[in-house]
């Protein structure tokens, strides 16, 4: 009888950011700040929501690569799943920049890049937020 391979260890055994709170607060975000916009600019709007989302959508591939293992014991396998979600992480907005850019008329291109940065940003300043939160909670 042969033994079952074993698992490799996942993240959620162990201590990992919220990636859900702080993807979901991201969309929900945009969507509050895309519905404010509409009032305003309904053009500007859209082009808000799908420069958040393009933002959004590749880095949350990219988490769900990164943490997929855990351990020394599988570090080739967390290299691997590092490189591999950051390789799909550069195509997928690639790819969405280049969807929107060839099928989305019309379009307010300043807003939606300024969205794209601002989310980029966003997801910088929650994620060390609740790295700040872990290490005082820790303390």
């Amino acid at each position: 009888m042969t033994a079952t391979p074993r698992r490799p260890i996942s993240v959620r055994d162990k201590v990992r950011p919220p990636l859900a709170t702080i993807y979901g607060l991201q969309c929900a975000l945009l969507l509050m700040a895309s519905g404010i916009t509409y009032f305003v600019n309904g053009v500007a709007a859209y082009s808000l929501l799908i420069g958040g989302l393009i933002s959004v959508l590749p880095n949350a591939y990219f988490a769900r690569q990164a943490f997929r293992y855990a351990g020394a014991a599988y570090a080739r396998e967390v290299t691997r799943a590092f490189y591999r979600g950051e390789a799909g992480k550069f195509l997928a907005t690639i790819g969405l920049f280049a969807g929107v850019f060839a099928t989305v008329r019309p379009l307010h291109v300043p807003v939606l890049f300024l969205a794209y940065v601002l989310v980029m940003l966003l997801n910088a300043a929650l994620l060390a937020g609740f790295a700040q939160r872990r290490r005082k909670s820790r303390v």
